[in-house]
């Protein structure tokens, strides 16, 4: 049974991933948010998931103590070790602003968020994905952050941009003993490395309607089920050959 751990599913494409992971019938989702129990979509597909492949375990991936805490849980729920890691977890502090409107401590909690939340989550979760079979970690990304198609969305989203940017290049570089988080990865034996790529989710939102209409008239947004279920055919399809790229959510490569 393949396994899967998503972060911050409480709502959105996190939710989006686990209800299109549990349709299938041998999985087994562990949906994390920092409270659960508040979360009325997690509970509603709870309900609807009674089998009890779908587990619900309270996660802050801003603190290093509840990350721990929900790796040594997550060790004993899955002793074989866990498939696939889904870093779903994002902020957007600043909003729409222009850079001269940029919340300057905002975006110092937007770039921390993207770097040292994801490190700790990495470091937690990596021997634990490594000794499964599967050895898949998914980082939920954006567009927004390719700084080779920035030019094409000026002044949209400029803190959530830079962050994205940042996220990027920090799951990029990162080693991790005989793990590398990059295209290196592809020089190492399959059974050994644990695959890391990135897919570009949708926008960051509704709020970005005046801003397509002025400067991507011909944008069409997709609905978060089509969003969803395309993010995880791209993960069901990731091969070590795989390692390391950008993926669109229509499994097209973006460039970094």
């Amino acid at each position: 049974m393949p396994s899967y751990l998503i972060t911050r599913a409480r709502r959105g494409l996190g939710l989006g991933f686990a209800n299109e992971l549990l349709k299938k019938k041998e999985s087994t989702v562990i949906a994390t948010a920092i409270n659960t129990a508040g979360s009325p979509g997690l509970q509603k597909l709870k309900k609807e998931h009674p089998d009890g492949r779908l587990i619900l375990l309270n996660l802050d991936v801003m603190s290093a103590d509840s990350i721990k805490a929900t790796a040594e849980a997550t060790n004993k729920l899955l002793p074989r070790g866990l498939d696939n890691l889904i870093s779903n977890a994002g902020v957007n502090y600043n909003g729409l602003k222009t850079f001269d409107e940029l919340i300057i401590e905002d975006l110092q909690k937007e770039i921390s968020f993207n770097t040292t939340s994801q490190l700790l989550l990495l470091r937690a979760f990596v021997p634990l994905v490594r000794k499964s079979q599967g050895k898949k970690i998914l980082v939920i990304t954006s567009g927004l952050g390719s700084t080779q198609n920035a030019p094409n969305t000026p002044n949209l989203a400029n803190g959530y941009s830079v962050a994205k940017a940042t996220l990027n290049i920090r799951t990029s570089i990162g080693l991790y003993g005989s793990i590398a988080l990059s295209s290196r990865m592809k020089a190492l034996p399959p059974r050994s490395s644990t695959q890391v790529s990135w897919v570009g989710s949708t926008a960051i939102g509704d709020g970005i309607s005046d801003w397509i209409n002025t400067y991507a008239p011909d944008y069409k947004n997709l609905s978060l089920e089509t969003s969803s279920a395309n993010c995880m055919k791209v993960l069901d399809t990731l091969t070590p050959e795989a390692n390391g790229e950008f993926f669109n959510h229509n499994g097209t490569k973006l460039p970094f």
